[in-house]
């Protein structure tokens, strides 16, 4: 398992929460302080955050996406210009929630965590942010590292693919934003995007790179449904289901968590490097953990391409440590580097027949 800090070095860790509720603000602040965190302030506004922030110098700030007044985004948007710290958005799964939340992440937010909703607890909203700044926290070196831009043994092939799987968690959706805008292709192969992401969010995170790029983008359909490979779809997985994969299509699958989550990117990579061979190529970006590793190897063994994003680019190097050290990856590159070699993938992809 790889972990950034521990409970120890994460005490005393400094933190503001900006929500315009104040039972929710008490609770929240009461949770993190039980944790051994210090709340350095509690206020109820964008407005009120900006006046804070710069001057307490805090290690975090916990940003509620939806508020009267100035809201998350714009909050976000005003403090990037005078703090560089961590932001994590709290954000509810309504309409409004999860369309603020992207532009709120847009804006220079970090990451986002999901408001407690029906079963769950406000406990494990907290130890969702407790996970998000140990992999976030700025920390010394962890560990053998590639070099800048390493490419292994031979320069990763860019014709013949017949499917692309990406694999992302924390950080993700601004990568992935970044790296399909930077394509504007529509692909002649499907295009499988596995991003931890919970239930609810997915569908308006596929909207909305459909809208920049041009072309359908779609939430994997629920189980009993499937989308067919012609023409080649880009598919983003339902948060709360695994990806599945057969040479007739992709769907939405209940499940147990692996590694933790679901969607999982190693299940995916499972089902697909059986239906595509040496024929599929990888790309795991930013994220914490080790979700992905054991699928890209089984890749690579069968002859695929795996390319990993490099610790210069990801916001958290986990994922793509995880297969770098597994002895999976055929490059390690920036992502400006890999958006240019998956340019070329998707113009020469030959259709799976």
């Amino acid at each position: 398992m790889l972990t950034g800090m521990n409970e120890a070095e994460d005490r005393g860790v400094r933190v503001v929460v900006v929500d315009d509720s104040a039972f929710f603000r008490y609770e929240l602040g009461s949770r993190l302080v039980r944790r051994g965190w210090q709340l350095v302030a509690s206020v109820a506004s964008g407005e009120e955050a900006l006046k804070v922030v710069p001057l307490l110098q805090p290690d975090l700030v916990m940003m509620d996406v939806v508020m009267p007044g100035m809201g998350g985004m714009a909050a976000v948007r005003a403090l990037r210009r005078r703090w560089p710290g961590l932001i994590l958005m709290m954000s509810g799964q309504s309409d409004t929630g999860t369309a603020a939340t992207w532009d709120a992440l847009e804006a220079g937010a970090n990451d986002f965590i999901p408001k407690p909703h029906a079963d769950q607890t406000l406990d494990a909203m907290v130890r969702q942010i407790v996970d998000r700044y140990r992999a976030l926290a700025p920390r010394g070196s962890e560990g053998p590292q590639p070099e800048k831009g390493t490419t292994f043994d031979k320069e990763p092939r860019t014709e013949g693919f017949k499917a692309i799987v990406i694999g992302a968690s924390t950080g993700g959706p601004q990568a992935l934003s970044f790296l399909l805008e930077t394509i504007r292709l529509a692909p002649r192969i499907p295009v499988l995007i596995v991003q931890h992401m919970p239930s609810g969010f997915t569908r308006s995170f596929a909207e909305r790179l459909a809208d920049r790029l041009g072309y359908p983008v779609q939430e994997s359909p629920p189980e009993g449904d499937m989308v067919p490979w012609d023409p080649p779809p880009v598919i983003v997985a339902a948060g709360g289901k695994h990806l599945r994969v057969s040479r007739q299509g992709a769907w939405s699958e209940s499940g147990e968590r692996l590694h933790g989550v679901i969607p999982s990117v190693d299940v995916t990579l499972s089902d697909a490097v059986s239906v595509f061979g040496r024929d599929l190529g990888v790309v795991i970006l930013t994220g914490m953990g080790e979700d992905g590793a054991q699928g890209a190897l089984a890749v690579h063994q069968r002859g695929g391409t795996v390319i990993a994003e490099s610790r210069e680019t990801a916001l958290v190097w986990g994922m793509p440590r995880a297969v770098f050290e597994a002895g999976a990856a055929d490059a390690v590159w920036p992502l400006g580097r890999i958006s240019l070699w998956l340019r070329q993938v998707i113009q020469h992809g030959v259709p799976l027949r």
